[in-house]
């Protein structure tokens, strides 16, 4: 009986793995030319120009990042790219625990639009998530409510995200639980929401379709 419980953790762990992993690439290339874009705006501020040029030459060596960071005394447009790039970093290291205090540090530091602010806190939630079943821990679920409830309910193109991110976070609650899917409403409910709503997306639609139907069948 333990031996079955847990070829089902590992299977629902591999199959959310692959899934998110795909999310994370796309959510972090949207974010970093959000803020490239961004960067025309500071050239033009004096005195981000040395920034610039430390940033700029430090792009390819990742302890010139974390050397840049602690010397900075001011937030700017690179301190976060730096921090930006700190975290993939971790996270391809599968170092969630530090990518998460990063990404904390980044939202109370940085004087973010709801743009910005919306789009770092649906990265880290989504990496968050994919800590959950790569470390099987519950620690990081708290902190993946929080960063959910930073995304901005005025930002259509979020809206989506911000309700795949919902059900995922219940999904991965009830694993690491060992709880039954099908027998709790809360997530089925969410999931009939996000189905028959007209302002989620087909692609996160489908996407959400397919983890429900392995977590009935498995």
């Amino acid at each position: 009986m333990q031996e079955n419980q847990n070829n089902i953790i590992k299977t629902a762990q591999l199959f959310f793995l692959n899934n998110l992993k795909y999310i994370l690439i796309l959510s972090i290339t949207t974010l970093s030319i959000f803020i490239i874009f961004q960067i025309y705006n500071y050239f033009q501020i004096k005195e981000l120009k040395k920034t610039s040029i430390e940033f700029f030459n430090s792009i390819e060596d990742n302890d010139s990042f974390v050397k840049m960071i602690e010397s900075q005394k001011n937030k700017n447009i690179y301190s976060l790219l730096s921090n930006l790039k700190i975290i993939q970093k971790n996270n391809i290291e599968n170092k969630f625990m530090d990518s998460n205090k990063i990404y904390k540090d980044i939202i109370s530091s940085y004087e973010l639009d709801n743009l910005y602010l919306s789009s770092i806190s649906a990265h880290a939630a989504y990496t968050l998530i994919n800590a959950t079943y790569y470390e099987n821990t519950n620690k990081y679920l708290k902190d993946i409510l929080i960063y959910i409830d930073k995304i901005s309910d005025d930002l259509e193109s979020y809206y989506s995200i911000k309700n795949e991110l919902i059900y995922l976070l219940q999904v991965a609650e009830i694993d690491i639980n060992k709880e039954e899917y099908k027998n709790n409403t809360n997530v089925l409910q969410v999931y009939t929401n996000i189905i028959n709503s007209d302002l989620i997306s087909s692609q996160i639609k489908e996407r959400v379709k397919k983890i429900h139907e392995f977590q009935l069948y498995k």
